[in-house]
């Protein structure tokens, strides 16, 4: 008899399905037969057999499976029954034991399967099977007649894994459960930031990896008005009245602390404030979901570590100008496991020494006395609950950030770089050049260098983790009307975005880690002409394109939001407002709503 060892472990892309057989980490099984299973792939054509948790298929070659085939073999008393669901036909009849499933040379992607056990013995035995789609990877294993894939979301399935095992035996592992979600937020970027960038960058737009995540939503970012009912009526976002005249746009913006506060916690909030609500009362937020679940967390911001963004996914303070208090929640009380961003007091805004440093250049750090037990590395809490204090190793150059991208790293790192207000935004030269003309300032690390460096810390938690990175000075150039220097913001922002990417796509899988890319509102209402709603013009690569400034600060228009991984096609269930320019849109608050979905 066969010995069906089972557990399941990732395995690469391929097309003729020499790949890791599907084993296990516990228990043995006997199952005295042989389930075997072909499967037709789009422009390959039909497959080797494969069987026993043998992968049939491909996996990241964005090719679809058209049909299928099953059989028991050297088991008499015992069939299989199978039923796929084709695109734009629907649920097909019932085949079994090598009859063909789905469509061959017909270009119809198979989207769900159905597999069920027959003939006298099939009370003896369960059937387990797992399916492989597009953008989302391999999802849970299923069994008996439950739908693997998916149903009415236009996804394909790409791969298919199936063992039998007797009742009562282990299942096998659900390697695909999600664990991680990675959240970030280009502060002040709208639709046409995005646009200008590809346009400068590449020559065209939609060139940005998450431009093709799945999900592609948009975003309402207004925050509350007065507590009393009917002043809150008014801080909505109806697009009716938004469209009612081009101004309108700039009234009722929310600010960073409100809108970060409400994708931190799922509640609307006062501007100003910090993971509270408007009568002040503290929030839950997601970070302390995911702690409470034994997971890791972290903030990454490209401004100073305790400004608005990231103070809302740790603190809690009705105001956000408090930065000394903010910063020592976020360092002293929380359990934070990496906090980066910048705010160094013994560094100016060109990355440049400073002679001599007041109390006022300590404050985004906490004060003089945290930042020197931080320097002392005396400094922690106990951030996981087992009674010893977690200290945290402060690292500030660039050579330290670079160096935490790989190999082994601290349990817990504070990143402060040594510069002051922002990574790049604010150093000399003219604030009016072309991008990128300005030198950058050498010895800080980027967005993306930071990104990585934090992942490396986090990643390490089995459990998963929780990241929130921020490109915060996008905001800082929008408000001052800085195309070059918004473009070089945005950039960075996008390097970061394509560096979570490649880590997911290299380390982890897109069925346990979720990616999300948004932001927190618009700056600047920037358009391609004065006085009208209409895109920026591509001007070519390496051209600043045609693009207008119509305001110095934050407007109410949507936002963009992209995301890939488990959960994404949530977005669809939440997204149940129209906007008649931008189409189908979510409110901010829903982010952690879905996330929370994602945690029970």
């Amino acid at each position: 008899m066969a010995l069906l060892v089972m557990v399941v472990i990732q395995i690469p892309a391929c097309v003729n399905g020499e790949e890791t057989r599907a084993s296990a980490n516990a228990v043995s099984s006997e199952f005295d037969g042989r389930c075997e299973y072909q499967t037709h792939i789009q422009n390959v054509g039909w497959q080797d057999w494969q069987s026993d948790g043998m992968v049939s298929g491909t996996t990241g070659r964005s090719l679809r499976l058209e049909g299928i085939k099953l059989k028991i073999s050297d088991s008499p008393n015992l069939g299989i029954t199978y039923q796929t669901h084709i695109q734009n036909i629907g649920w097909q009849n019932w085949v079994s034991d090598g009859a063909e499933g789905g469509t061959t040379a017909r270009s119809l992607r198979m989207e769900a399967i159905k597999i069920n056990l027959t003939d006298t013995a099939a009370e003896n035995y369960d059937v387990y099977y797992q399916a492989h789609v597009q953008n989302r990877g391999w999802m849970s294993w299923v069994k008996n007649g439950e739908l693997a894939g998916t149903e009415g979301l236009s996804y394909r399935m790409e791969a298919l894994r199936i063992m039998i095992a007797p009742k009562g035996a282990t299942p096998p592992d659900d390697t695909t459960a999600f664990k991680n979600v990675i959240l970030l937020i280009a502060d002040g970027g709208g639709a046409n930031h995005i646009m200008a960038t590809d346009y400068f960058t590449n020559g065209q737009a939609g060139t940005q990896v998450y431009e093709d995540f799945p999900a592609r939503y948009y975003v309402s970012t207004y925050s509350t008005g007065k507590i009393e009912a009917e002043d809150d009526a008014r801080y909505i976002y109806d697009p009716t009245t938004i469209w009612s005249s081009f101004e309108e746009l700039k009234s009722r913006a929310t600010d960073s602390a409100a809108a970060a506060t409400a994708m931190a916690t799922g509640t609307k909030t006062n501007n100003g404030a910090i993971g509270v609500d408007p009568n002040l009362t503290a929030l839950r937020n997601i970070s302390e979901d995911f702690e409470e679940l034994g997971k890791s967390t972290g903030v990454v911001t490209s401004v100073e570590l305790s400004h608005a963004t990231p103070a809302s996914f740790v603190a809690h303070h009705p105001d956000r100008r408090a930065y000394l208090e903010i910063a020592n929640q976020m360092i002293r009380e929380s359990a934070t496991d990496v906090i980066m961003g910048t705010g160094n007091p013994i560094y100016n805004d060109n990355g440049e020494q400073r002679s001599t440093s007041g109390d006022d250049d300590y404050a985004f750090v906490g004060g003089r006395e945290t930042w020197e037990s931080l320097g002392a590395g005396s400094l922690g809490n106990d951030a996981d609950g087992d009674g010893d204090i977690d200290k945290w190793q402060l690292i500030q150059t660039k050579e330290e950030f670079t160096a935490l991208q790989t190999g082994d790293v601290p349990s817990r790192v504070i990143g402060v770089p040594q510069v002051f207000s922002s990574l790049q935004y604010n150093r000399g030269g003219d604030v009016n050049a072309e991008p990128f003309v300005v030198p950058m300032i050498e010895t800080v690390p980027s967005l993306a260098v930071m990104t990585r460096g934090a992942i490396n810390v986090l990643d390490n938690d089995q459990d998963g983790f929780f990241l929130m990175i921020e490109g915060g000075a996008v905001d800082w150039a929008s408000s001052g009307n800085v195309s070059g220097r918004m473009i070089e913001e945005e950039t960075d922002f996008n390097q970061a975005a394509a560096a979570v990417c490649d880590w997911v796509e290299t380390n982890s899988s897109w069925s346990e880690t979720l990616v999300i890319v948004t932001s927190d509102h618009e700056t600047g209402y920037l358009t391609g002409t004065p006085g009208v709603y209409d895109e920026v013009i591509n001007n070519g690569k390496g051209q600043l394109p045609t693009m207008v400034w119509n305001s110095d600060s934050h407007t109410s228009q949507l936002v963009p939001v992209f995301a890939k991984g488990p959960g994404a096609d949530l977005f669809q269930k939440y997204a149940v407002g129209s906007d008649p320019v931008r189409g189908a849109y979510i409110n901010n608050t829903d982010i952690p709503k879905l996330i929370r979905e994602l945690l029970k």
